[in-house]
């Protein structure tokens, strides 16, 4: 990676994080670094590593690993509220769920957003359809205070 790209991240950067508003004119951003001086090349090649990345790694294992962690990314946080961020964690934390499965939580929760559909509900909903295992979403359930009131009752033991 060349200096220009790296100088392009760290001006980005510092207009997401001066900025009030977390969404940038892409346009607007682009004129500005040409006016700068940089090549169009390395401000595209920038602005990918920032905002474009691919949501899900192919070559994440479907197991359970105890020291998955996982840090969003500034797309990512864009999309996702604090509130469903913090969901999120705990899910991953609970060592539940595989790296897979969470990734594409994450991915899942991205691509709803942009219909408005990021409520611990929606979550809910994405979790039912990636886990196949029933005994899986009663932990969750039980685990994560939120999904208590979500878990179908056809599936809570009647004595």
């Amino acid at each position: 990676m060349n200096n220009n790209i790296i100088e392009i991240i760290n001006i980005l950067i510092k207009e997401i994080l001066e900025s009030k508003n977390p969404i940038i004119d892409e346009e607007d951003i682009i004129q500005e670094l040409i006016n700068m001086g940089f090549e169009v090349d390395d401000i595209d090649k920038a602005m990918e590593l920032i905002f474009y990345e691919k949501f899900i790694n192919e070559d994440i294992e479907d197991d359970i690993c105890d020291n998955y962690n996982r840090i969003f990314t500034i797309t990512e946080k864009l999309y996702i509220s604090v509130k469903i961020r913090g969901l999120i964690r705990r899910l991953i934390f609970i060592n539940v769920l595989s790296a897979k499965e969470s990734e594409t939580l994450i991915a899942r929760t991205v691509q709803n957003s942009y219909n408005g559909l990021s409520e611990t509900d929606d979550i809910w909903d994405i979790l039912q359809e990636i886990i196949s295992d029933e005994s899986k979403l009663e932990l969750i359930s039980h685990k994560i205070p939120e999904f208590r009131n979500l878990y179908g009752s056809e599936f809570k033991r009647i004595n």
